[in-house]
């Protein structure tokens, strides 16, 4: 039966990378075609199109012409943008045009009907799918892992169906390596066969292994704060892409790539990550650092990698403006180059005339308005300034307001984006500090101006435990419209002061809005032997529920040394072994300056060090701090610096360990100078 089956199987798959060649086919022939009709017809457009305005009516006559063929070449560009999608959808087919299969019987007495899921859908004659896509409604229930009687939902109705087969295929291209008839994560083969795969420089799509608890999340309704808390190597990062691909699908007439923002710790984890989403056939979202966040707000210093603000001083800041009393130093000079357009004491005259107006949004854009009024009177006139062209078109009231915006351009910009307002100054007054930092200014201009985002629709924050209160408090202010999905795990916050899942639940329902949380406690990433390593040092009740479903792999090892020639010895020597296995090797310390002194020492082995705005290496052994280890994960670690300096026996230590450890897929070894950390 087996024998027949894969037969049968094996014959589908080969009807249907064959259809999919003659879609290719046809659409290369398509595009090709367009392609020549649209040069025979720019070719028209430039042969016969004239250009004539030599009075009102032929100018009409000409601009309708031109008009006329604006919207052909409009025709053609989103023709053959979609025939460019299409292509690309079957391209990414041909690789491996489907990994599983469901058969659903719907009614009693009814022949059961088979779907084919995929990474994306595609039909043969524009209605009949020959693969789904995941993301459909129907392809739940493949996820749901559960044989019988069971259901999907589609636009809030249940559909009640059988489950007869849930079927798994290893494919690659036409070719049918083997099927899997399972309904039990712990048994998925595919799930293990990925998994023991070697890890490479970039994060692969988990598309066709999803198990239950990650697909609740990924499909979980729209809500306005929702919360991953899940252990290390929970699939927090792929859950979190993968939900953004199904909301771009689920929402795909209304929700553009521009309105869904990632925040990411640092540029090396969102390299790591770049290749998902357009493995899956959709566009990145915005993906920002707060770092990168900060500059585009034109936070107007550089030192805003780590924000450590209390969260006490935005209230503060948010409390004192109703009552603070301007000064002529809160404001600046408003310039055009080199030349005074409006001075700070004016403005700061302009300010006292509504007096009656507490700082904040509402007296900054009355005086805002005024202050372009005045600005362009002004401008004005500076008739000197002005340049006219011969026919004296900046004589008339149009051509003076368009010669304004352009040459006056940088000083209107600066009335309009309220960069006359010296929001330094006035955060460091309530404040009582002369050190401000971004997520102080960032709230202070805010307050002051209503500046924000209102097109931003999903803010996605991964590692959000890494995070302060203030910078939530940020990102929520900025983003107003936003629906918030934290991704994170306490007991990897390795900074002091970082918010709490408790915090975060809090503010959620001070302002009113819905809350979910859910949990990811079973661990894809790591061998039960590391597995059982970091969740050691968890607190008891949370150690009992975590589990892998990894098979059994290599203990760990564990050494401390007493001279520095051992130490090195033995580390080098672990370098060496772990090279010789597939796969990439991660070398981690707490801090760079362990790195680079092991670098020197280590020298002849030419080690790569990964910075900041580093890439990760395609294979072998390198050298990463802690905090650019984050979110990523290695077939190999080895930690150097695993004694009692570097992670000490407190809260923060522990949870530094804990991160360390769970970057170790199969093997892992720790080693110190001198005295081991106690949690080992």
């Amino acid at each position: 039966m087996e024998k027949e089956t894969f037969e049968k199987e094996q014959s589908h798959l080969t009807k249907t990378y064959n259809k999919l060649l003659k879609i290719k086919e046809k659409l290369e022939e398509q595009i090709s075609e367009l392609n020549e009709k649209a040069v025979d017809d720019k070719n028209d457009i430039r042969d016969n199109i004239r250009f004539d305005y030599a009075d009102i009516e032929t100018t009409m006559e000409t601009l309708a012409e031109i008009e006329v063929w604006n919207r052909y070449i409009d025709t053609y560009n989103v023709e053959s943008s979609s025939l460019g999608n299409r292509l690309n959808t079957v391209n990414k087919l041909l690789e491996s045009p489907y990994f599983a299969k469901i058969k659903l019987q719907f009614d009693e007495g009814e022949e059961p009907e088979s779907y084919y899921i995929g990474r994306s859908a595609i039909s043969e004659n524009g209605y009949d799918q020959m693969i789904v896509d995941w993301r459909s409604p129907i392809a739940e229930v493949y996820y749901n892992q559960e044989n019988g009687k069971t259901h999907y939902t589609v636009e809030d109705r249940q559909i009640p169906v059988n489950l007869l087969v849930r079927r798994q295929f290893d494919i690659k291209k036409d070719r049918l390596d083997a099927y899997f008839d399972t309904q039990i994560a712990i048994e998925d083969p595919m799930l293990l066969s990925s998994l023991s795969q070697a890890r490479s420089a970039k994060m692969q799509a988990i598309t066709a292994t999803i198990q239950k608890e990650q697909n609740t999340v990924i499909r979980y309704p729209d809500v306005p704060v929702l919360v991953v808390n899940g252990i290390a190597g929970s699939g927090k990062t792929s859950v979190l892409l993968q939900r953004i691909a199904y909301l771009f699908y689920q929402k795909r007439k209304t929700l553009r790539p521009d309105q869904v923002c990632l925040m990411t710790l640092n540029s090396v984890f969102r390299d790591y990550i770049d290749n998902v989403l357009p493995d899956l056939g959709e566009t990145n979202p915005l993906t920002l650092t707060w770092q990168e966040f900060a500059q585009n707000a034109n936070v107007p210093f550089d030192d805003v990698e780590y924000d450590y603000t209390d969260d006490e001083s935005l209230n503060k800041i948010h409390e004192a403006l109703l009552t603070l009393k301007p000064e002529v130093q809160d404001f600046f000079d408003i310039m055009q180059k080199d030349k005074l357009i409006i001075s700070k004491e004016d403005v700061f005259s302009m300010v006292k005339k509504y007096s009656q107006f507490p700082m904040g949004v509402r007296l900054i854009q009355i005086v805002c308005d005024e202050l372009e009024a005045r600005a362009k009177n002004t401008i004005k006139n500076m008739d000197d300034n002005i340049s006219e062209d011969a026919d004296g078109e900046a004589k008339t009231e149009e051509g003076k307001e368009n010669r304004i915006e352009n040459d006056f351009g940088s000083a209107l910009q600066n009335i309009r984006h309220c960069s006359w307002v010296n929001v330094s100054r006035i955060a460091q007054r309530i404040l009582g500090s002369e050190h401000i930092t971004a997520a102080e200014w960032l709230y202070t201009w805010m307050e002051l101006t209503g500046i924000c985002d209102r097109n931003m629709r999903y803010v996605m924050v991964d590692e959000v435990q890494d995070y302060t209160l203030s910078q939530l408090m940020v990102f929520r202010k900025y983003f107003p419209s936003a629906r918030f999905m934290l991704l994170g795990d306490e007991f990897q916050a390795i900074r002091e002061g970082t918010v709490t899942f408790d915090r975060i639940e809090k503010m959620a329902k001070d302002d009113n809005k819905e809350y979910v949380e859910l949990p990811l406690l079973t661990s894809y990433r790591s061998s039960p032997e590391i597995t059982k390593m970091f969740a050691s040092i968890l607190p008891e009740e949370k150690k009992l529920l975590v589990s892998s479903v990894k098979r059994p792999g290599h203990e760990a090892v564990v050494k401390s040394f007493d001279s520095d020639d051992a130490y090195y010895k033995e580390l080098s020597g672990l370098i060496d072994e772990f090279n010789k296995e597939e796969g990439l090797t991660a070398v981690i310390c707490r801090n760079a300056f362990k790195l680079e002194e092991i670098s020197a020492a280590l020298k002849d082995k030419n080690l790569p060090l990964i910075s900041e705005n580093g890439s990760l290496p395609a294979s072998g052994a390198f050298l990463i701090e802690l905090p650019l280890a984050k979110g990523l994960e290695f077939d190999h670690v080895i930690i150097a610096d695993g004694d009692s300096e570097s992670y000490p026996d407190d809260l923060l230590g522990r949870h530094c360990l804990y991160t360390a450890i769970s970057r170790a897929t199969q093997k892992l070894a720790i080693l110190s100078r001198g005295e081991l950390a106690k949690a080992l």
